[in-house]
């Protein structure tokens, strides 16, 4: 029988280590990251059933780390460990969608408990529709191409087939999920170098401790740790295309080493006595104003100047309206052939709200919008598919009285029951009403074995 597979994710080797110990005892099968950002990297490039991670860490904390984990994978269970001062922010991590949370000291036998619970509710999942059980294969983002059909969209293909062919670096600017890395892309596709490698790395969320390792590699025994030599990015990307995101949260020292690259053509790896020629064609990108960047002494002028031969400015989804029904059809056929759904599309009035609402996170936070709507909706989506913070709507309860004694999990399951029997069992409405995400009371359905039937 195959091992249940978990990640423990803690900057702290203390508390990790006695962790994992902990887990193998149990026959579990544990894999550990020392940061959110190397937790990230694990679970973007395998599959895992379920992730422990620390609350308090630096620069991604565990509330930060189960929003970027939920956007890769809604159903994988996340536990959190939290001391006491941060008890109140773990309810809001579970209000967020996490599974549970366990304050340090950790016991044992609770940890086991949970460890348990959750995983009986992974495989109740399992069982359940297409949707829910998503494929845990399939997280890297499928809709590869750039939809719409606006004056902005039209601008940007353009400017992609104007530049494609004419090999100098490309600087993409615009907020987080507006689709820079498509465009990068859709530039390396229509290049010469389209039959080569397209590498796309994310530098703010790599640690910096390792980022030059990651970019240019490193040599055996030149670190800690660095038992084989390893090629970086830059040589994965020899002949192709490497896209840098957020390059505003580059240290000097990586600014410095790529500078030189962009000069030379030349890379050094951590270690390296020698060096080694590279043809890559550098796509930055930054969702922060690189000029403020330079004022502020955190980015260098000569460094911008390098990347920034051509600019690509993306503008926010809330400026381009009329994209919105497209995208959103975009979104509803393709999760109909991932998942093997048959939603027919969006009612107008749902339709209307989405383009009343401003889209913080953009095509990204549509994205994520869309897929959750098809999980409740049963033949179009409708307002009552969509979460509050796109329709507007007010949390209200209804007050439920229970005899003193009744345990909490007994209170927690009538109160669900009688809630989804008040809104005649939509689940979307459900989870306002609960103050919890969907994902959330999906979770709950499935440990205490909620049927249709018991609120229909």
């Amino acid at each position: 029988m195959k091992k249940p597979r978990i990640l423990v994710i803690d900057d702290d080797e203390a508390h990790r280590s006695a962790m994992v110990i902990m887990l193998e005892d149990e026959d579990y099968a544990v894999e550990e990251a020392d940061s959110g950002e190397s937790g990230i990297q694990l679970i973007k490039k395998r599959s895992y059933d379920l992730v422990i991670t620390d609350f308090k860490m630096k620069k991604i904390d565990g509330l930060e780390l189960l929003k970027l984990i939920n956007d890769m994978d809604p159903l994988l269970k996340v536990i959190m460990v939290t001391g006491f001062g941060s008890i109140e922010h773990a309810v809001e991590v579970i209000h967020n969608g996490a599974f549970d949370y366990i304050p340090k000291p950790v016991d044992p036998k609770k940890l086991k408990n949970t460890i348990q619970r959750a995983l009986q509710v992974e495989k109740k999942i399992k069982n359940m529709p297409a949707l829910l059980a998503r494929s845990r294969q399939n997280r890297t983002e499928k809709e590869s191409e750039i939809v719409g059909r606006g004056k902005h969209i039209s601008q940007i293909m353009k400017k992609v087939n104007e530049i494609a062919d004419i090999d100098v670096p490309v600087l993409i600017s615009g907020e987080s999920g507006t689709g820079k890395e498509l465009v990068a892309r859709a530039i390396h596709n229509a290049s010469k170098r389209s039959s080569e490698a397209f590498i796309a790395v994310n530098t703010g969320a790599i640690s910096k401790d390792l980022i030059l390792s990651e970019l240019f590699g490193h040599e055996k025994g030149s670190f800690t740790g660095a038992i084989d030599q390893k090629k970086g990015k830059f040589e994965e990307a020899n002949g192709g295309t490497l896209f840098l995101d957020e390059i505003s949260t580059m240290s000097e020292q990586v600014q410095i080493a790529l500078l030189r690259v962009l000069e030379n053509n030349m890379i050094d790896r951590v270690g390296g006595k020698r060096e080694i020629p590279v043809d890559v064609r550098i796509v930055a990108a930054s969702n922060e104003n690189m000029e403020e960047c330079i004022a502020r002494g955190s980015f260098r002028e000569d460094l911008y100047y390098r990347l920034n031969v051509y600019l690509i400015e993306l503008a926010p989804l809330r400026e381009r309206l009329d994209d919105i029904h497209l995208l959103t059809e975009h979104f509803i056929e393709s999760f109909n052939r991932e998942y093997s759904r048959n939603i027919r599309g969006i009612d107008q009035e749902a339709l209307a709200l989405l383009k009343e609402y401003r889209w913080p996170g953009n095509i990204r936070e549509l994205r994520n919008v869309i897929i959750r709507a098809m999980i409740s909706a049963k033949d179009v989506i409708t307002r009552h598919d969509l979460p509050p913070n796109v329709t507007g709507l007010k949390q209200t309860g209804e007050e439920i009285r229970f005899r003193a004694g009744t345990s909490l999990p007994e209170i927690e399951r009538e109160s669900i029951i009688k809630t989804l029997r008040k809104v005649q069992g939509n689940k979307a409405k459900a989870a306002d009403l609960l103050s919890i995400s969907r994902r959330s009371l999906y979770n709950k359905l499935a440990e205490y074995g909620i049927e249709d039937s018991d609120f229909s």
